[in-house]
């Protein structure tokens, strides 16, 4: 089912009790209530109107900047879980977020996803503080986040084309007795380019085959940095399938939809045979390492093959994500994140965004 969130408005809680009266070197009283409020930072500060009415149009920032990070859990939307959670935090004299906590979780991953989006702040974003008698003073905000779930509409919108997700007759490719994989392989070409590196690796790339059967690419994923030269490689390759689709059906009428496919790269310079077959081996190795980990009783030594094959290709995205997401499975965080942290930077995948400032977050200092 679809997902939408809406962002209330910021509720008080009551401050801590502190004798303000008394004049005092720093001020920390954390306060519910000011002459200003913090604010998300936005365009609306540089608007001359009142503090009140700068507040007012932040918000509506502050929910496109939570609509984009809160996302709505699978484990909510499976269980049909939907409310509001509600999260809280300190907006520091500095502008700085500190302190995040769920006050209200509805269940289903709902808290955690709407803690992560705070979370993300901490690292992204400076609010403008609260003011009390004209000095900068720390702040409670407390957010609450509405997680509603409505029935999904049969397509997506991806740069302004209209793209099925739910079909009654998937895409069919005609060409090559419909073997797709070994048309792929026999159009595939190394790049015409030095071999000394010997650079080997793997892409995925997402495809949208239009009603006419015309071939364009959504989304290249390129897990060894191989660059640009491969990556206009596999676009030749794919959209030189133009004409032998017969395009998905909904309803009993063609409709635009996604297909994915995936591309080997290995240089044919013999000097390199020796790393193509390394990394055969590396790939069946892997193959048999996640068959492994599926059973807790092995786990043991499927992580060992994983370990084994990415000290092999330390640099190769597809294998640290998957142990990045074994380790994170299995709650071992610290390593999770060094694996999808260098997955991210080697194959600009933007997958674990919203957890890795969780799994990654270092220990913070107390004020």
């Amino acid at each position: 089912m679809k997902t939408f969130l809406i962002l209330l408005a910021l509720l008080p809680l009551l401050a801590y009790g502190q004798d303000t009266t008394a004049v005092a070197p720093v001020d920390t009283t954390i306060y519910s209530f000011a002459d200003e409020v913090a604010r998300f930072p936005s365009p609306c500060e540089r608007y001359d109107t009142t503090a009140a009415a700068k507040w007012q149009c932040a918000q509506n920032y502050l929910l496109e900047y939570i609509y984009q990070r809160a996302l709505y859990p699978a484990e909510a939307r499976e269980q049909g879980i939907s409310g509001t959670a509600v999260v809280a935090f300190i907006v520091e004299r500095n502008g700085l977020i500190n302190r995040p906590e769920i006050l209200r979780d509805p269940g289903g991953g709902l808290g955690l996803s709407a803690l992560r989006s705070v979370i993300g702040m901490q690292r992204e974003v400076l609010w403008r503080p609260a003011f009390k008698d004209g000095a900068p003073v720390r702040y409670r905000v407390v957010l609450p986040v509405r997680f509603r779930l409505e029935e999904p509409k049969p397509y997506v919108i991806i740069d302004r084309d209209t793209v099925y997700t739910e079909l009654t007759k998937g895409a069919t490719f005609t060409g090559n007795d419909g073997n797709l994989a070994g048309y792929l392989n026999e159009k595939i070409t190394y790049p015409d380019i030095d071999q000394d590196s010997c650079a080997t690796g793997q892409m995925d790339m997402q495809l949208i085959i239009q009603p006419n059967g015309l071939v364009a690419v959504n989304d290249i994923i390129d897990y060894n940095d191989l660059g640009v030269a491969f990556t206009a490689k596999a676009i030749d390759a794919a959209t030189g399938s133009f004409g032998k689709w017969i395009a998905a059906e909904y309803e009993g009428r063609k409709v635009a939809s996604a297909y994915d496919v995936s591309f080997t790269f290995a240089p044919t310079d013999p000097g390199c045979q020796y790393l193509v077959q390394d990394y055969n081996t590396a790939l069946a190795t892997m193959q048999e390492a996640q068959l492994l980990v599926r059973d807790s009783s092995s786990l043991t030594a499927g992580l060992a093959k994983m370990d084994s094959v990415v000290e092999s290709f330390p640099r190769d995205g597809r294998f640290r994500i998957l142990r990045g997401q074994t380790l994170l499975d299995n709650n071992r965080l610290a390593e999770a994140c060094q694996d999808l942290t260098l997955a991210r930077e080697i194959a600009l995948i933007d997958w674990y965004d919203s957890v890795l400032p969780l799994i990654c977050r270092p220990e913070e200092d107390e004020e």
